[in-house]
């Protein structure tokens, strides 16, 4: 589904479900309209007390953000999402997987394989496999604008 009021989906994520934010690759070298996707990561991160199992190399970048992370691989997040869920990331099986700093094509991927779990799609093209998902973007300073909405109305 296409989330076009980023205010709705902010009160969703705050609905009091257990977020799991995925961070990849593409966060550690986009910058969208002048601001890092790893400071957005960090930003949802902290506002909703949701853990990041950071993929790809994105572990350094947000260490350096002050965050308390350790490595990830995405496809292992997304199997134990439809298994039992052990893993140190959090103790519980999450129950909204945040999918952000994916190519569309990765990123519908994984929300494929996913199961018994919400995906949110956060990148800059819709993603039909995902839940929810933002909406196509024409320029990175819509996506980014779109982005500073929700980080605004998660409070």
């Amino acid at each position: 589904m296409s989330v076009k009021d980023p205010s709705w989906l902010a009160k969703h994520l705050r609905s009091g479900k257990r977020v799991l934010i995925l961070a990849g690759a593409l966060c550690d070298k986009l910058d969208v309209d002048g601001k890092s996707l790893l400071d957005y990561v960090a930003d949802i991160s902290k506002k909703l007390g949701a853990p990041v199992a950071p993929t790809g190399n994105t572990v350094n970048g947000l260490r350096q953000r002050g965050m308390d992370v350790k490595k990830a691989w995405a496809i292992e997040m997304a199997n134990f999402a439809h298994r039992d869920w052990h893993h140190p990331i959090m103790e519980k099986k999450p129950e909204i997987m945040v999918l952000v700093g994916y190519s569309p094509l990765l990123a519908s991927n994984l929300a494929s394989v996913v199961k018994g779990v919400e995906t949110v799609a956060l990148g800059d093209k819709y993603v039909e496999a995902a839940t929810y998902s933002l909406p196509d973007k024409d320029s990175y300073k819509a996506w980014r604008k779109e982005l500073d909405d929700l980080v605004a109305a998660l409070g």
